[in-house]
């Protein structure tokens, strides 16, 4: 079964490709096709702004199409600087990948130079029955002003961001290392394609 991922993000990629092993379902991207959309993400929630890529995309494949958005919550940060939806975004500009990690770095070391944070994700999916979506509260983690020696695959903020139970950075840990841990928003995510496309249901434990 084909599945059409809208993102062009290598790390979100090589994450969903990690959570789909073993199922029968066929990841493919906007780089097997060619294409590329511009999507205005203006949506006032994480899955609102995820339908809109969702169609973007599933209107010119017309295959079944996954579409994601996350609002990134920060322990410690007033509210007028908490990122929410404008992870990349602020203050009306598009950051870079230095520019986001500068940022931030400095934003953790105004609280301390170490915090918790967490993203709630917005999930849309599209296929012949219709659209269902689905809102993912993520597993909470380590923003660390920090930063780790390994790049990062396509979320700048890895480099910063520590598991709690492995003590290591993002950059630092295998695929390996991601599934021993289990983390909830990769059993939900799995959940939800597998009873909205493989029709199977499964008990999940947080």
């Amino acid at each position: 079964m084909k599945l059409f991922y809208a993102t062009n993000n290598n790390s979100k990629v090589h994450n969903m490709r990690r959570r789909l092993e073993g199922l029968p379902i066929e990841l493919l991207t906007p780089k097997d096709f060619g294409i590329k959309v511009d999507v205005i993400e203006d949506g006032t929630t994480a899955i609102e702004n995820a339908i809109k890529k969702a169609y973007a995309y599933y209107n010119i494949t017309k295959l079944p199409t996954i579409a994601g958005d996350s609002g990134l919550f920060i322990d410690g940060i007033p509210n007028d600087k908490q990122p929410g939806l404008f992870v990349r975004r602020v203050n009306g500009k598009v950051l870079t990948d230095d520019e986001m990690i500068e940022y931030y770095k400095k934003l953790i070391e105004s609280i301390g130079g170490k915090t918790t944070g967490y993203y709630v994700t917005g999930l849309a999916l599209i296929t012949e029955q219709g659209l269902f979506t689905t809102e993912i509260s993520e597993d909470k983690f380590i923003l660390s002003s920090t930063i780790s020696k390994n790049s990062h695959r396509g979320n700048p903020l890895d480099v910063m961001t520590i598991d709690p139970v492995s003590q290591k950075f993002y950059t630092d840990m295998t695929d390996d290392d991601f599934k021993k841990l289990g983390h909830i928003f990769d059993k939900e995510c799995v959940a939800f394609l597998e009873k909205k496309m493989l029709n199977k249901n499964r008990t999940l434990k947080r």
